[in-house]
């Protein structure tokens, strides 16, 4: 049997602003976040514990077996006392199958699972240990402290897919956060606050800015039961046990990446349930991480006159960059801008693929101003000229276009001869 292995680096980090990145030569290699999140839920005087977590197959390890390549996980959680004293260890065992290669290094394929157990009240320490079966190398992740006391929230609020299976409701999870996305999702909130068939004003805020203002009508939920359905995580609820909750429709729609807080409020204003959200824009193009950078580049999509009246605001790197492309934004309603996010994933692709030995930035190279203001050719030729320089011709379908570079210098700073 021929291994495969692929990158398995167990790590929960969130990709934010890194300063002056593209000052540097070296460009990131993108590392898709592993997701893990835990879920409260109290039940009589115990709590019902969940935790889930969300690994791309790009960061798991295959084996190729005859005409498919297969991954065996195993995730061990193990819960301490205050005395450091192992009081209860859970395991989950994960084979996974794939007849597509590609499919084995995918950044949006995940192995998703959960485990959920029972504990009274007290504090106590997780410790996870994530090991791939096929290599025996185990990861062991930071641990992590939950105090389940009256005193801390009684229920998780639990983020969902627009989709359901089976009458279930499929879990997203984002460790905790809102994704800033072109997806929207729902949220469910639970509360023994919460009266049945009555209605709430939920109110979403950050600073003095009010940016989702609702009522909505309770429903009885339940206790929340978590199974896997089709290699996806869902949920459901116990309806013998009486608790209930409101749903909040697309609740990332109108949000931008940044924390907020929201708030319930009964028919008579009076303050029922409040929480932090914290929104986070997940595969966030890294060109976006340097504002003044990404500023500059609509220069080479705008006329000199509109990028210059555009940099004479008084405003902010960030602002001026949130109002220009608001101008262009193909969906306004929405917060998410997928024309910004096509324009700024072509601008990394440049960076990555078209920057010459010389350091100069791919995106302000020809090759990379053509790739941004069209995207990918439909085809790419590479020849000699007469004089011996290498020349690349790439061609466009629709509209037909045809762009020839010539690498003058042979250091890879192929300029545009023709178009």
């Amino acid at each position: 049997m021929k291994k495969l292995f692929l990158t398995f680096l167990i790590s929960c980090p969130i990709i934010f602003g890194q300063n002056a990145f593209f000052n540097k030569k070296e460009i990131p290699v993108f590392r898709p976040n592993i997701q893990t999140q835990f879920l409260t839920f109290k039940l009589n005087g115990d709590y019902q514990i969940t935790y889930l977590y969300k690994i791309p197959f790009s960061r798991l390890v295959f084996e190729k077996v005859n005409n498919h390549f297969e991954s065996q996980f195993e995730l061990t959680l193990e819960v301490m006392d205050k005395n450091n004293k192992i009081i209860k260890r859970e395991f989950v065992k994960d084979k996974l199958i794939s007849y597509n290669f590609d499919e084995t290094i995918a950044h949006n394929k995940f192995l998703e699972n959960f485990i959920t157990l029972s504990l009274p009240t007290g504090k106590y320490i997780f410790r996870i240990i994530f090991e791939d079966k096929l290599t025996n190398r185990q990861r062991p992740q930071n641990p992590v402290a939950i105090s389940l006391e009256d005193s801390v929230k009684k229920y998780s609020p639990i983020l969902i897919e627009k989709k359901t299976q089976n009458g279930n409701f499929i879990v997203a999870n984002f460790s905790g956060f809102i994704p800033f996305s072109k997806f929207n999702y729902d949220m469910i909130i639970l509360s023994d606050k919460i009266a049945e068939d009555q209605t709430y004003k939920i109110k979403i805020s950050q600073n003095d800015s009010v940016y989702y203002n609702d009522i909505i009508k309770s429903a009885r939920f339940g206790l929340p039961s978590f199974e896997k359905i089709n290699d996806k995580v869902s949920v459901t609820f116990d309806p013998n046990i009486a608790l209930n909750g409101v749903i909040i429709k697309d609740i990332n729609k109108y949000l931008y990446e940044g924390e907020y807080q929201i708030k319930l409020f009964s028919e008579d204003s009076k303050e029922i349930e409040s929480d932090t959200l914290k929104v986070a824009w997940f595969d966030k193009p890294f060109s976006l991480n340097d504002v003044d950078f990404a500023l500059e580049l609509i220069s080479d999509i705008e006329t000199g006159d509109a990028f210059d009246n555009l940099s004479k605001q008084k405003l902010s790197s960030e602002e001026l960059l949130k109002q220009y492309w608001k101008s262009k934004d193909p969906t306004p309603q929405t917060t998410f801008n997928e024309l910004m996010e096509v324009f700024y994933d072509r601008v990394d692709y440049a960076e990555s693929n078209f920057r010459n030995l010389s350091g100069t930035s791919g995106a302000k190279t020809d090759r990379g101003k053509i790739y941004i203001q069209n995207g990918a050719p439909d085809k790419i030729e590479r020849g000699v000229n007469s004089d011996g320089k290498i020349i690349e011709t790439w061609y466009y379908d629709n509209p037909k276009r045809i762009f020839v570079f010539v690498d003058i210098r042979g250091d890879g700073s192929f300029r545009l001869e023709s178009k």
